[in-house]
């Protein structure tokens, strides 16, 4: 067997340590039972045809020890080990158990380095014969018993790090956030883990690129393990290559998008410094457009003698038309059903067309209940800019809730602009005629206003964050043609996570929001404005909109609010979660708080079921101020967290 270039000062290995001159760093990417694998590009084992046909497979009873080494090791060396992970999928005859236990040398040494451990020893035997000395044509009972032995040894640190080609000058901000200075591993005397030192790779090469040098790479690598000092010397050397700016950029796999369109998309100006962050923007650009199953980014083997580097998008397109829908469930407000058609690409140029419909409070009430929305949106993107979207709405809703009962029909034209991967903005005209009955009585609304929006947001994961913090503001000026009154509708939230346990087990989720309206009394504003709360997305534990100021008797909602959540999300397994919470908040007649009112309280379970999609929400709440009775309770149902 040929292994990796790493040198070993003296002691000599015994013959069961010999396999340790793998380079160090391999990952533990052998997520396929084979017996090949790949460290620093170099492939071990590896077979021109890794298909074996052989028609018995041949079961095993692994014995597997591992003695030493500190905490998780054994937890690593196993998850490494294909004959540990896939002892219930037996190989395919003698020859698939030989190649398995083979690799398994390999893969088990690399996972030792991971942790730090380079002076172990690794010993394979399939019915106590070691497995290098078995020839593939032996017969094998049937099971039969494999042995694994791992002596993990002392546990290593780094001696000597020795870096050359790092930037002369001051480093910049980029450099910073590349080189995330505050966080290096590859030091003297820390513990000589193999991942610092691809990860230091990665972050010198990364600095070059960042400084517009695309062809960056590491010309040496010298790792020396001394195993009389335990220690582990580095030396890297990264050369940074030519300096250049972005030359052609072509598309491929284009057939019903322009593929002018895609290009200009890309947001890449030939002729502009390299900067490997518009690539990664142009592919996400390309991506978020909606018509595009993949993108991938393909840079130009050399620079060009005018300093210009080519770039290739490869594209796939995604199929035109879709059918979706969805299904939500209180056991207070009833079941939602949403459905919707949509056309991505109309024209060529990712215009996409789509059709919704909904219908809420199934099984609340009777059907003469119910509340339905119709809409149909027009979205263009890149209309002005690559990050800006035209978007056209007309849309009709019937909504009734205990509070009121509203008929609008109404359509927006607006522009939505992203400034940056965390922060976009959207502005729009919005016309709209309510027919709404409540408290006040039966009253018409001729609105025409002008919503804007502007969301931060730095969450990990839209679905199910476990840090990271979002902030949303939304003003909308309107005015009511029919009575001539213009106010100002504001309301704003913000959201944090913070994951404090590992493997984010353990996520405290906080969320607060706040509004408030200026410009007229409660009387004078369309219902479907005021602030009311409570229902799945508020206060849990109580109806749907059934929190807010009160006049003649029924609660109108308010001028003002104010609410906050809070959960404490548990991963019990990688399936399921629990996750406790309480709800607070309250609405007023003014367009300021006033403390002295009931503030409303909801506390509550939720169970939680992790799908690749996001996670099932399972919540009961109960209401518990200003009143509590044991017997009242709301039963929620959904995709994703609840904030």
């Amino acid at each position: 067997m040929r292994f990796a270039p790493v040198r070993f000062v003296r002691p000599p290995f015994r013959r069961s340590q010999a396999v340790f001159g793998a380079a160090i760093g391999l990952s533990i990417l052998i997520a396929q039972p084979v017996s090949a694998f790949e460290l620093f590009g170099i492939k071990f084992f590896e077979r021109e045809d890794e298909t074996l046909v052989v028609p018995d497979a041949q079961p095993y009873n692994l014995d597997f020890t591992i003695a030493g080494g500190g905490d998780g090791v054994s937890d690593v060396v196993r998850g490494a080990s294909v004959l540990a992970r896939d002892e219930s999928r037996p190989p395919p005859g003698t020859t698939g158990l030989i190649a398995r236990a083979r690799g398994d040398y390999g893969r088990i040494v690399a996972a030792l380095y991971t942790q730090g451990y380079y002076g172990g020893s690794v010993e394979i035997a399939i019915a106590g014969t070691p497995v290098e000395a078995m020839r593939p044509d032996v017969s094998l009972p049937d099971p039969v018993d494999v042995t694994v032995r791992v002596e993990p040894g002392p546990m290593f640190s780094f001696g000597e790090v020795r870096i050359e080609g790092m930037p002369q000058d001051r480093l910049t901000d980029e450099d910073e956030r590349a080189l995330k200075l505050n966080d290096w591993e590859l030091t003297q005397g820390a513990v000589a883990y193999s991942g610092a030192v691809l990860a230091a790779e990665g972050r010198l090469v990364q600095v070059w690129r960042q400084r517009g040098h695309p062809l960056a790479k590491i010309v040496t690598r010298d790792v020396v393990a001394d195993h009389r000092t335990q220690t582990v010397d580095v030396t890297l050397i990264v050369a940074p290559g030519p300096r250049a700016r972005f030359g052609t950029v072509q598309v491929t796999g284009t057939e019903r998008v322009d593929p002018g369109y895609a290009r200009w998309m890309t947001g890449i100006e030939p002729g502009a410094e390299y900067d490997p962050d518009e690539l990664r923007q142009a592919r996400q650009r390309l991506q978020e457009i909606g018509v595009f199953a993949s993108v991938s980014v393909v840079e130009g083997e050399s620079v060009g003698d005018d300093g210009l580097l080519p770039v290739t998008f490869n594209l796939t397109e995604r199929k035109r038309r879709l059918i979706g829908g969805g299904v939500s469930y209180s056991s207070i407000d009833g079941a939602t059903l949403e459905g919707y058609w949509m056309h991505r690409n109309l024209f060529g140029r990712a215009e996409s067309i789509r059709f919704d419909a909904s219908v809420s409070r199934i099984g609340a009430e009777g059907f003469d209940d119910l509340s339905y929305r119709l809409a149909t949106t027009f979205r263009r993107p890149g209309v002005i800019t690559p990050d800006t979207d035209l978007t056209l709405k007309l849309f009709g809703e019937r909504e009734f809730v205990d509070t009121y009962e509203s008929r609008t029909v109404g359509a927006m034209a607006g522009l939505e602009h992203q400034f940056h991967e965390t922060l976009e903005a959207s502005a729009a005209v919005n016309v709209e005629y309510s027919d709404i009955e409540d408290a006040f009585g039966s009253n018409e609304f001729m609105l025409v206003s002008l919503p804007t929006h502007l969301d931060y947001d730095r969450r990990n994961d839209k679905l199910d964050p476990s840090k990271g913090l979002r902030g949303t503001l939304d003003v909308e000026p309107l005015a009511d043609v029919l009575t001539g009154n213009v106010v100002i509708v504001a309301r704003g939230s913000l959201s944090g996570y913070l994951s404090v346990a590992d493997n984010d087990r353990m996520v405290i989720a906080g969320r607060t929001s706040v509004g408030s309206i200026v410009g007229g009394t409660l009387s004078e504003i369309p219902a479907t404005r005021r602030f009311f709360l409570g229902g799945g997305g508020s206060v849990r534990g109580f109806e749907y909109r059934s929190i807010g100021a009160v006049a003649n008797g029924e609660v109108v909602g308010g001028l003002s609010f104010w609410e906050a959540s809070a959960e404490f999300r548990f991963r019990v397994t990688e399936k399921i979660g629990i996750v406790p919470f309480v709800d607070a908040g309250a609405a007023y007649t003014e367009p300021y708080f006033d403390f002295e009112e009931d503030v409303f309280v909801g506390v509550g379970l939720g169970l939680r079921y992790y799908t690749p999609l996001g996670p099932l929400r399972f919540d009961v709440a109960f209401p518990v101020r200003p009143e509590w009775d044991p017997g009242d309770f709301a039963f929620y149902v959904g995709l994703g967290q609840a904030f």
